[in-house]
């Protein structure tokens, strides 16, 4: 039998940040937000390598979220490493946009702390086990916050001493894949797919997007590991370290390992049998404990559940509904289903009243005409691109506006301009004129 390597991969940890949009009372109810942290996902994911005997722990970029948060990163990581180097395990990263200059600093600080290709310089170093070389680690770090050359383009394998060799490479890398012109190290999968390395392990995005196998010839072993704990809203799904079994000849399985403390996550729930609010937050008190149920059968549950729900469908009570989201009552549900705290971040309303918008599309009047274009805009019809367009038109002048640049330069910031965004903003507000419109057609009638 083959001698293999047990390595965990972990992504953007960030340390020095707190999820954002976490409810205030949560203490109030036995949480306390401290165990929600990048940091308490860092020591669950340290405590996972230990108790699993890893051979080595890998950093994608983005350890510590910026040069002044090195401060608070500085304990939780020192303490990781020396935890790990004392049972054996070695510790190897690479430099993110975010902690170019930071974790360098503590590089140099941290006994047995390997930071690969610092300078924006291409490094290696050699995993072995029983005294025979299994594994090259390459590694090339950031050497300033905005890099816009593809850093593929200098990685010199015969330099490296990688050309002849015959065990296995792993990439380690922190960039933009697929993202020509980009300020973060655009690189292409192409590149990296002829680099003749067995997987490339990337940080930078925090979506997970490596592919999980057991098979050794499933084909690409390229994509990001994602953030350790989910920081937003936005960054759904499960989340945490990734493990790899590795031998001589190849990566042999990689699988995510979700041990995230915090999980968000999207879910629809149709509105149609909702006759009024009561019956809707008993609708979500029920589907928040369904969602558990999924999260669970598909593997671990986080401690803290948060929902973002869409609602769908139509119901009579569609303004009742949007009153009570507006003014934020559902902010006041929670619920606790095996052992994890549900919360709802945010409700966005979709569902319509009980009316046929076909029928009232079908007449020659404004009403028709407005309900003639939210029809093109849901259906995809060719009119929707022209609205779209003229909604673009319309925002950009505001969108780009200076004092939105710190939205735009999130981490997660959303693309307020693109066609999924604004087709939603106008089926809404469609939608909402298209009820002032009857209302009001209603009370000069009667």
């Amino acid at each position: 039998m083959s001698t293999t390597l047990t390595i965990l991969a972990i992504g953007d940890i960030h340390l020095g940040t707190i999820p954002s949009q976490l409810p205030e009372d949560l203490s109030d109810i036995g949480v306390q937000k401290d165990d929600l942290t990048p940091v308490a996902a860092w020591k669950s994911a340290v405590d996972h390598a230990v108790k699993n005997q890893v051979d080595a722990v890998l950093l994608a970029g983005d350890v510590v979220e910026s040069t002044n948060a090195r401060f608070e990163a500085m304990v939780p990581l020192e303490q990781g490493v020396k935890k790990l180097i004392k049972n054996n395990i070695q510790v190897i990263a690479v430099a993110g946009n975010h902690d170019t200059d930071a974790l360098p600093r503590l590089a140099k600080l941290i006994d047995g702390f390997c930071l690969l290709g610092e300078h924006g310089e291409w490094e290696k170093t050699i995993l072995s086990k029983d005294g025979k070389p299994l594994a090259a680690i390459v590694g090339w770090s950031f050497p300033e916050r905005h890099v816009r050359d593809n850093p593929i383009a200098i990685l010199d394998q015969q330099a490296l001493g990688l050309a002849s060799q015959t065990f296995c490479k792993i990439g380690l890398l922190h960039g933009d894949l697929d993202a020509a012109g980009g300020r973060y190290a655009p690189i292409k999968t192409s590149d990296l797919r002829s680099s003749g390395f067995d997987a490339w392990l990337l940080g930078h995005i925090h979506r997970p997007s490596l592919p999980q196998t057991t098979d050794k010839s499933a084909g690409d072993l390229i994509g990001y590991l994602g953030s350790l704990v989910g920081l937003d809203p936005t960054e759904t799904g499960p989340h945490g370290p990734w493990i790899l079994k590795i031998s001589a000849t190849g990566v042999h399985e990689i699988r995510q390992i979700p041990i995230a403390p915090l999980r968000w996550e999207k879910v629809d729930i149709p509105t149609d049998h909702v006759e009024n609010t009561e019956e809707l937050s008993d609708l979500l008190l029920e589907r928040a404990a369904q969602t558990v149920q999924k999260i669970k059968d598909d593997g671990t549950v986080p401690h803290v559940l948060s929902i973002r729900a869409t609602l769908t469908g139509r119901c009579s009570c569609h303004r009742e509904i949007q009153s009570w989201i507006d003014k934020k009552e559902f902010k006041k549900i929670k619920r606790l289903a095996d052992k994890t705290l549900i919360f709802y971040n945010n409700i966005f309303n979709l569902s319509d009243t009980k009316i046929n918008i076909e029928e009232i599309a079908s007449g020659d009047d404004p009403a028709a005409l407005l309900a003639q274009r939210i029809l093109a805009l849901e259906n995809n019809q060719p009119e929707a691109v022209q609205l779209i367009r003229q909604g673009r038109i319309h925002l950009e002048g505001v969108a780009s506006e200076g004092c939105w640049g710190p939205v735009g330069d999130h981490r997660n910031a959303l693309d307020v301009l693109s066609d999924e965004h604004l087709k939603y903003l106008l089926i809404r507000a469609g939608k909402n004129a298209l009820h002032n419109m009857l209302d009001q057609k209603l009370e000069i009638n009667t």
